[in-house]
């Protein structure tokens, strides 16, 4: 059965950038346009300039860590709520937002339907709808990102699963019941490398290291395997708390 988000709702969802309508002021995006190899070049060329990068390749690196919001907002209600969004690229669009000096793009989704579980066969359900999710919105973009950008698909599936594991381990971590625990361990240990595109091995699993004591922070943190050059954006050059190339300057309770 579709249903429409409650306004209750899509306020919660409004956390992670999700909005229930378009700004008239704002420009907005629709993504299935950044999958065209010119307007894709465009867009990364306007990205550049709005995050002060100094090339392509980064700006399509810090993109993609803002549509990682994209798979949150879709992955919380669907272990939350037990419900699976109903969209594709077509019906997908990004709003320029500035908050607090940052370029922090907001979703909007055009005729937004939710579905909600049937009550029968979770397993095929959940994996037809992480389908829809990583291989029909995520990885065509990524794919996208990656070509023109000239950045490692490696990188930009990295930035993805930093908010995958934010999720589900500092907003979801207290969830009663299985659900959550268990999406999570099958969307980073067992969905197979299908699901997310054209893959052999699931393209999340290589990234799920145990978090290690940081000295300088006091604080556990899973380290990057890769950089995503946020230190390269304006006059600041500040690193991620996880950035393998800020860790490695401090013990992290790593052994040889």
């Amino acid at each position: 059965m579709h249903v429409k988000l409650t306004k209750e709702e899509a306020v919660e969802l409004s956390r992670f950038r999700y909005t229930p309508v378009i700004d008239q002021i704002s420009s907005t995006v629709p993504l299935a346009s950044l999958v065209k190899k010119n307007e894709m070049n465009d867009f990364l060329k306007d990205v550049q300039v709005e995050i002060q990068a100094p090339d392509v390749k980064v700006a399509a690196s810090v993109f993609m860590k803002r549509f990682a919001f994209v798979a949150v907002i879709y992955l919380y209600a669907l272990s939350h709520w037990n419900k699976r969004l109903h969209f594709s690229l077509d019906t997908l669009y990004l709003q320029r937002s500035h908050k607090e000096g940052n370029w922090l793009p907001e979703y909007y989704f055009e005729d937004l339907l939710a579905e909600e579980f049937p009550g029968e066969n979770w397993t095929e359900w959940r994996r037809k709808a992480l389908q829809d999710l990583f291989k029909d919105i995520i990885y065509p973009v990524l794919n996208a990102l990656a070509n023109e950008a000239k950045i490692s698909k490696y990188t930009l599936w990295e930035n993805l699963s930093v908010y995958i594991f934010w999720l589900y381990e500092k907003i979801l971590v207290d969830e009663e019941g299985f659900s959550c625990r268990d999406d999570y361990d099958y969307i980073i240990n067992q969905a197979p490398g299908k699901l997310f595109g054209p893959y052999h091995r699931n393209p999340l699993n290589r990234f799920n290291e145990e978090p290690v004591l940081l000295t300088e922070l006091d604080e556990m943190v899973r380290i990057r395997k890769t950089c995503c050059f946020t230190y390269q954006l304006g006059a600041k050059r500040t690193y991620c708390k996880t950035c393998p190339l800020y860790c490695k300057q401090f013990n992290t309770g790593k052994r040889n």
